[in-house]
């Protein structure tokens, strides 16, 4: 993990220039990671009141209503102000850099900074939903924050290793050698969806753990499917991940 975290940091700053630009981008992935908390929060709302909504009264059922209309609509509106401004925020802090560079180096910084954007609100969005699980039981958050450390330790290792093949490539392409697109492309999706098969395996342990739990009257009926929905929610951040950083492996070894 301490690979990957290194080359994160250091393409984020050779990227993004010092001062507004920086904060700029800690707040496009503040946002990212603020959405699937809401739609979390929207989960609880929604089987809080299709398992206790027949002993509340009217005046509560009309606010959580209401409540959970906005929310949802607030996840929507968020994540499409998101993606759509961190376009013109690359404008313009490329605009802002003074280095010189080809249009060929500046295709591949452009493909690398929203793929930096991606990794950094996936990871951000992570910690996030973990976070979130604790207000609903300790002892199972703690063993998926756990799993999560694992789980980003073998992405980190196979992060590393495809950023060193994607220069290899780089430099047989320098040095006139054939490299075939099957071979580049291959090599990248086997390693995003190997690290995905992973995860996704161990999300089925933590599913298997959260029955043991439910069963055993630790996690409430609703709490559950709280947990399943935000389950199966990580499990898609760990794919969006893990093909984020192949992607972002690739771009950033072909552009300096």
């Amino acid at each position: 993990m301490k690979g990957m975290t290194s080359l994160l940091w250091k393409s984020a700053r050779q990227l993004v220039p010092k001062g507004k630009y920086r904060w700029q981008l800690i707040l496009l992935v503040m946002i990212a990671a603020a959405i699937p908390v809401t739609e979390l929060l929207v989960a609880k709302l929604f089987t809080d009141l299709v398992v206790g909504g027949s002993s509340l009264p009217m005046s509560e059922i009309v606010i959580s209503v209401v409540l959970f209309a906005v929310l949802f609509a607030s996840t929507r509106i968020a994540n499409y102000l998101q993606k759509t401004y961190r376009v013109k925020f690359f404008d313009k802090a490329f605009g802002a850099d003074e280095r010189e560079k080809s249009k060929f180096t500046e295709s591949w910084e452009w493909a690398m900074a929203l793929e930096m954007v991606n990794v950094f609100s996936f990871l951000t969005q992570m910690f996030v939903i973990a976070g979130f699980f604790f207000f609903l039981n300790p002892g199972f958050a703690a063993i998926n924050l756990v799993f999560i450390l694992i789980v980003l330790q073998v992405m980190g290792v196979l992060f590393v290793r495809q950023f060193k093949t994607q220069r290899g490539f780089v430099q047989k392409r320098r040095a006139k050698e054939e490299v075939t697109p099957a071979e580049r492309l291959g090599v990248r999706i086997q390693q995003a969806e190997f690290g995905t098969l992973l995860a996704s395996a161990g999300v089925v342990v933590l599913f298997g753990l959260l029955i043991w739990f439910s069963i055993s009257g630790m996690i409430s009926l609703s709490n559950t499917i709280v947990f399943f929905l935000g389950l199966r929610l990580q499990n898609t951040t760990f794919s969006s991940v893990s093909s984020a950083l192949m992607r972002f492996a690739r771009a950033k070894a072909n552009s300096f």
